[in-house]
């Protein structure tokens, strides 16, 4: 049965990584983020010992203002999340099935850091997680100005009512 739970484990990350692509090692870079999830992790924890304590490092860029959310989790519950930080900032971490979801709206254009903190539980630790943007709502200079003009339209209105 455990080795069931493995297979079905093992077949979604390599679904999940053919859609999303390959996944970025700490001290690398996500890229510019888009809506497509990027993965992030650390796969290669084989070396780690139970209670080390890490905090990894991912850099990615933004071409607009964005909403960032993603998540993370553990290979079979072996690794402890301690936070999540973007830009030195800790996110609200929310328990998901899978693991930990975390978002952050109206991050700038540029380049920024994720920042995964926590330790092992036991030798032998994986962890992984996806990273995308959503573009924020930004009203458009022609939609700010015909608002404005119909609020003038509108006040002119009740001035002219307000003087008959």
């Amino acid at each position: 049965m455990k080795l069931n739970a493995m297979a079905v484990a093992l077949s979604a990350l390599v679904a999940g990584s053919a859609m999303a692509g390959p996944v970025v090692y700490p001290d690398d870079s996500l890229g510019t983020l888009s809506p497509m999830p990027a993965l992030y992790g650390d796969l290669k924890t084989t070396s780690k010992a139970a209670g080390d304590i890490f905090s990894d490092v991912f850099s990615f860029d933004l071409s607009e203002i964005s909403t960032v959310t993603g998540s993370v989790g553990s290979f079979f519950g072996t690794v402890s999340f301690s936070s999540v930080l973007i830009d030195g900032s800790a996110l609200s971490l929310t328990s998901t099935p899978t693991g930990y979801g975390f978002s952050m709206a109206d991050l700038g254009v540029g380049s920024h850091t994720l920042t995964v903190e926590g330790s092992f539980l036991k030798g032998g630790n994986a962890y992984i997680g996806s990273l995308y943007s959503t573009p924020s709502a930004v009203p458009e200079p022609e939609s700010m100005a015909l608002a404005l003009a119909g609020l003038g339209v509108a006040g002119m209105l009740g001035y002219r009512r307000r003087n008959s």
